[in-house]
């Protein structure tokens, strides 16, 4: 009898380790990987990494600004907006009339400045400025670095250009417009200019009198006009 209870108690005890054994085991979940996302590749761009280039890998930069990166030798014109206008654009055929500085670009030397007026594009000024100042708006401000073939080439202009010379213009855009009123602006801002020169000063006094003094005016009356 004894025997039979030990032999059930020790089955039961086996059946409860079996169950214990069973309940602590860890539980295995089928498990679906995903593929982790491609990292998104974003382009920025600052002062720092156009200059430095990629340290990491070693690699520079591609990006340069033109204008900044001309060089005497090339035979395109670089030109930089820093101002942009908000009026009409300027396009070939246009009557513009551009204030402007330029100046020799190795040396510095500033040659001319003045308001200009005359028609883009129809070779009555240096290739460089019909090329640089189109799509330019009114308003808008524009530095422009002319080689030598697009401006003043091997023989240069007086003692002012040297041959050979690159030049750099700025250049702001104060008119842009068609037709018979604005061909007529490009005689009577020449005839400004020209009267705003020394020599056109002079000449302009001297025709002044010659319609006030009579033929035979005498010195004396030439001084009661004063």
């Amino acid at each position: 009898m004894y025997q039979s209870i030990l032999i059930i108690t020790i089955i039961a005890c086996l059946q409860c380790a079996f169950h214990a054994a069973a309940f602590c085991m860890p539980h295995h979940h089928h498990v679906t990987s995903t593929p982790a996302r491609a990292p998104v590749a974003i382009s920025m761009f600052n002062s720092d990494s156009l200059n430095k280039g990629d340290a990491e890998t070693g690699t520079a930069n591609t990006f340069t600004d033109p204008f900044e990166a001309y060089s005497p030798g090339q035979t395109t014109l670089a030109s930089k907006d820093t101002v942009i206008g908000t009026g009409a654009a300027s396009t070939a055929g246009d009557i513009v009339t551009v204030d402007y500085k330029g100046e020799v670009l190795k040396t510095g030397k500033v040659f001319d400045q003045g308001t200009f007026t005359f028609k883009l594009g129809d070779r009555k000024v240096i290739k460089g400025w019909d090329m640089g100042l189109l799509g330019m708006q009114v308003g808008g401000k524009r530095s422009l670095k002319i080689p030598p073939n697009l401006a003043y080439g091997s023989k240069g202009a007086g003692d002012a250009i040297p041959p050979n010379s690159d030049l750099k213009f700025d250049c702001e855009l104060t008119f842009v417009g068609n037709g018979a009123v604005a061909e007529a602006k490009i005689f009577a801002d020449g005839v400004v200019n020209r009267i705003k020169s020394p020599r056109g000063a002079i000449l302009t006094v001297l025709l002044a009198l010659s319609i006030l003094i009579p033929k035979d005016a005498q010195l004396g009356d030439v001084f009661k006009l004063f």
